[in-house]
């Protein structure tokens, strides 16, 4: 499990004064990015080797609120890897108050620059980026 920490910016917050329901969907890609730095390697420098990890599902639970200003923590955990794709799951916790405000889950394939703006999907970490492959399984286990 990766943690990952910050405090609500204003702009986040709706007209309730609560983070609007689109921006989770930010804030653990902005921690799933920070897992990928720290545990595969700084996610440009795997784009400019030619590979891109989009998503391919999203789901989410929202069960307490966070409001402008409240300190964080996402807790990051990779749920399955099988070499062509990866499950993340998230918990999303107060830190003032240690309340659990948000689970979700995202599903993530690999994808190879072809050319331009072209890419071939699903393509094999095992066989195309073999060092992070052994990362992610050590991981995964």
């Amino acid at each position: 499990m990766f943690s990952y920490k910050r405090r609500v910016k204003y702009y986040e917050t709706d007209r309730m004064g609560v983070v609007h329901h689109s921006n989770y969907l930010k804030i653990i890609e902005e921690a799933r990015l920070q897992w990928c730095n720290e545990n595969i390697m700084d996610y440009k420098t795997l784009e400019k080797q030619g590979c891109i990890i989009p998503a391919a599902s999203a789901c989410e639970n929202f069960i307490d609120y966070l409001r402008f200003d409240d300190p964080f923590r996402v807790e990051v955990t990779l749920k399955e890897y099988k070499g062509i794709k990866m499950t993340f799951s998230y918990k999303i916790y107060n830190e003032e108050t240690g309340k659990l405000c948000y689970t979700g889950e995202s599903s993530h394939f690999f994808a190879k620059e072809k050319g331009g703006e072209q890419y071939l999907p699903y393509i094999s970490f095992r066989k195309d980026f073999p060092e992070i492959h052994k990362r992610l399984t050590a991981i995964a286990k």
